[in-house]
């Protein structure tokens, strides 16, 4: 019962009831292949182990010889008496035995189970219904299920009157995502790829559906490659017994739209069927009722694409192409030239829509053409399109299952082949990390004939991706940079401008800034000049990236923001994570930790780079909070060499966390797989200073922790790893220490890093230098603004409950410095209590936390 929990508490109630010595009535509803018929043999099975008396029958597919034959069957009841006249047979008799029948049956509780009523003739109904009446007073529970297709019986009547006369009611509905997921992972035996799952998804959560589809490719051997194999037998078994039901009008009805491209508005289908729309209602009533079509505000649409590709593959290739020529979708060659199907404003204005960044309004304008579109091609044309729009607007797997739905069509035209390959490589290979693009990648690659140049970029980007993901940075660098090379006279759909985000990236993280720089304007410089705006927000959040690996935090707020804005703007939520992931570090940086955790707030989706930089920011957050044994459990389950890859840095900061446990295996997993991605990429020197610092912290080694602060090319990492030579030259060597902790507390304070600057005076304190920290600034006498950067930081963790000695760890102050600083905050906002505090301070504000500005470091 995958994903009815729901429905079965309704029949667990039932039970319940009957277990209590009450009855009850309980009616099913449901399309076919709903589960109802499972839902009931569970229900009995249950009651037969609770002790429950079970009458349970089912009305035959072809109907009853004699009503109420299946009642007397279940009851023993089967032969006629003697001498009973033919005339009444069927009448008070039989009413009669069989209301006796289930008295004698009734010396305990009793669930009388009855599946498939649609079939049940009329006088099989009434006498149902009589009994239940007559029956009222005895401990039985009826459990009935009818489909909802066919919608005219007398089923549906029966079901309204006993819902009047109080019986419970449900519908089964389709299973949710989750539950199909499950499904299909558990007729697979293993997990499964975004393909399988989006072939999964056409079934619309129809549990027969799903169930047969995988139990045939299994029949069939084809489970391996589910995604890419024909339908199995068995299921165009199922999907045709559904259309043969179903009255003439209503399967031309169908099959027309099936062909058609798979939704259809009510007009053009009667014109085709040379009908009016009125007259094409009880037909379109009847499909809709066996769960075959729905009504969209578009018009008429399958409700499971599944059973739309089924039909159309079952029509005979000539009627398909009479049906297509009808439409006029098809012309000769002579009249319309094959590589374009969408020609004129509408298509363009669609085009446009998207390049520019208005994607919602793209995706209306799709949806309503394809509402009005009968061309195969062109509706294929248009999904492309609408993918196009879901992957931009972050929707991997409607993207992915749009594209593959295009891919799907045979003799699809090119350029619209090239574009929807384009869209489930970009999709696939950023929004998943699941190996998938990268096969589908190299099959392109290798069969560059049958590919454009648009398609084989996309699959080097892919390439790249993956080769990045595996710490094969060199390999993932040669080949996005590849991508960005012109093919020769290739259109601007190509999009080469993603390939250079991509090359950009990687030039960032291992801190080739200026390389990165370069690529970051080529980028920008092909989209805006082909006015493709859609991956500016993209751009502004690598951007913002650079700037705080340069160490200009300002620079990277503001690139930050405008990410924010443009992804807000154009609805684009792909670069929200990485700008949000900046502006926590920073804030981190400058020792504002409730704005670090603002920006943090929301978790992303989507790739596993967004995911695991949102990881390691939480875990710093809580290890600035909370220590390092809060920020351990948040990185029990990261993928180190992944996260590394992403971020070098992180590499002696998870050291120093899990040697600060005690947990020296955790630290020394961390080494070795620093190590071997340095050994890996040692053209890029980032990646061994970060390896040399991490193996530094682990065995306590000077030469390893000089070689970090010599080779790191990051003005931060730098700093750190001099700081941790101080704290190791401290015990012994005074002087170099000092001289250590200075070089670090000087990079700190140009940088902004307000509070590892802290923490390095602190230590300096101890060993008997002190620094004055203090800024100078234009600033009001009272108010906001008044306050210093340390007043603004106190104020900050006050007002998010913080006590004084709290502030005082985390500030690396003493208490009474505390003490001093909110005293003269009070003073200048001209309040008596934190209370007061906490409500100014929520006031102020604005998408996190500014720190004050301005000040010059003494």
């Amino acid at each position: 019962m995958r994903g009815r929990d729901p429905e079965w508490c309704h029949v667990e109630g039932l039970l319940q009831k009957l277990r209590q010595g009450g009855g009850g009535t309980l009616l099913v509803d449901g399309e076919p292949g709903s589960g109802k018929s499972r839902l009931l043999a569970e229900a009995v099975a249950e009651a037969s182990e609770r002790g429950i008396g079970v009458l349970h029958a089912r009305v035959e597919e072809l109907g009853e010889l004699a009503p109420c034959s299946m009642l007397l069957e279940a009851l023993g009841l089967r032969s006629e008496p003697e001498g009973v006249d033919a005339s009444t047979r069927f009448g008070p008799q039989v009413l009669e035995r069989l209301r006796v029948g289930l008295e004698r049956l009734t010396t305990g509780p009793v669930l009388a189970a009855l599946d498939d009523l649609q079939r049940a003739d009329p006088a099989t109904l009434r006498i149902l219904h009589t009994l239940h009446g007559l029956l009222a007073d005895r401990p039985i529970s009826w459990l009935m299920t009818r489909s909802t297709a066919p919608n005219a019986c007398q089923a549906v009547s029966l079901f309204d009157i006993l819902e009047r006369e109080g019986a419970d009611r449900m519908t089964l509905a389709p299973l949710s995502p989750a539950a199909v997921a499950a499904l299909t992972e558990e007729a697979l035996g293993r997990s499964s790829d975004p393909a399988t799952q989006a072939l999964a998804a056409t079934a619309g959560g129809n549990p027969l559906l799903l169930t047969e589809l995988f139990a045939g490719l299994r029949e069939e051997g084809l489970l391996r490659e589910a995604a890419r194999a024909r339908t199995p037998s068995r299921l165009r078994i199922v999907v045709r017994g559904w259309i043969d039901t179903l009255s003439t009008k209503a399967r031309s009805l169908v099959e027309t739209i099936a062909v058609l491209g798979r939704s259809l508005s009510l007009e053009h289908a009667a014109s085709l069927l040379d009908t009016t729309p009125a007259a094409l209602l009880p037909a379109t009533e009847e499909a809709t009722a066996a769960g075959i079509l729905i009504v969209t505000e578009h018009g008429l649409a399958f409700r499971h694409e599944l059973v739309a590709d089924l039909v159309a593959t079952g029509i005979p290739s000539s009627v398909r192409q009479t049906l297509l020529d009808q439409s006029g979708v098809l012309m000769s060659s002579e009249k319309v030239a094959p590589a374009r199907l969408l020609t004129g404003p509408g298509s363009t204005a669609i085009d446009a829509a998207i390049a520019s960044g208005r994607l919602h309004e793209a995706e209306e304008m799709v949806r309503s053409r394809l509402a009005e579109h009968g061309s195969l091609y062109g509706s294929a044309e248009l999904r492309c399109l609408l993918a196009d729009t879901m992957y931009l607007t972050g929707r991997r797997d409607e993207a992915i299952h749009e594209a593959e739905t295009v891919l799907s069509v045979p003799g699809l035209p090119g350029h619209v082949r090239e574009r929807a390959t384009q869209v489930q490589l970009y999709a696939t290979a950023r929004l998943t990390d699941d190996g998938t693009a990268r096969a589908y990648a190299q099959e392109i690659i290798d069969g560059k004939d049958r590919y454009g140049p648009g398609a084989r970029s996309a699959a080097l980007v892919a390439l790249a991706i993956a080769e990045r993901r595996e710490g094969r940075l060199s390999g993932a660098l040669a080949l996005s940079e590849s991508a960005c090379r012109p093919a020769g006279a290739g259109s601007p759909k190509e999009r080469r401008y993603e390939a250079c985000l991509i090359a950009a990236g990687v030039l960032v993280d291992v801190h080739r800034l200026d390389e990165g720089r370069a690529m970051l304007r080529q980028a920008r410089k092909d989209m805006f000049g082909e006015g493709h705006l859609a991956w500016a927000a993209d751009a502004s959040a690598l951007e913002a990236r650079l700037e705080l690996l340069a160490g200009r935090f300002d620079d990277a707020v503001t690139e930050a923001r405008r990410a924010l804005d443009l992804a807000g703007a154009l609805n684009t939520p792909l670069s929200v994570a990485a700008a949000c992931a900046v502006l926590a570090a920073v804030a981190l940086r400058r020792s504002d930790l409730q704005g670090a955790a603002h920006h943090l707030g929301v978790k992303p989706e989507g790739a596993a780079e967004a995911r695991l930089r949102h990881a390691l920011l939480a875990a710093q957050v809580a290890e600035a909070r909370d220590g390092p044994g809060s920020a351990m459990s948040l990185l029990a389950e990261l993928a180190c060499p992944l996260l590394l890859t992403l971020e070098p840095g992180a590499g002696p900061w998870m050291v120093r966390v899990a040697l600060g446990t005690d947990d020296r295996a955790a630290a020394e997993s961390v080494v070795v797989a620093a190590e071997a991605l340095g050994e890996a990429n040692h053209e890029f020197p980032a990646l061994g200073a970060a390896a040399a610092h991490a193996r530094g912290l682990l065995d306590g080694d000077r030469e390893a922790l000089t070689l970090a602060a010599g080779r790191a090319e990051d003005a931060w990492a730098r700093a750190s790893a001099e700081e941790d030579l101080g704290k190791l030259l401290a015990a012994a060597q005074v002087v170099e220490a000092t001289e250590s902790l200075q070089r670090a507390l000087g990079t700190y304070d140009a940088l902004g890093s307000a509070r590892d600057a802290a923490r390095i005076r602190r230590r300096l304190r101890g060993m008997g230098v002190r620094h004055r920290h203090w800024s100078y600034a234009e600033r009001p006498v009272s108010g906001w603004d008044s306050l210093t950067e340390t007043e603004h930081a106190v104020t900050l963790l006050a007002a998010d409950g913080w006590t004084n000695p709290q502030i005082a760890e985390q500030m690396f102050i003493s208490v009474h410095t505390v003490a001093f600083h909110l005293r003269q905050v009070f003073r200048k906002l001209s309040i008596r209590s934190r209370v007061e505090l906490a409500r100014l301070a929520a006031e102020q504000t604005r998408d996190g936390f500014d720190p004050p500005s301005g000040g010059r470091r003494a």
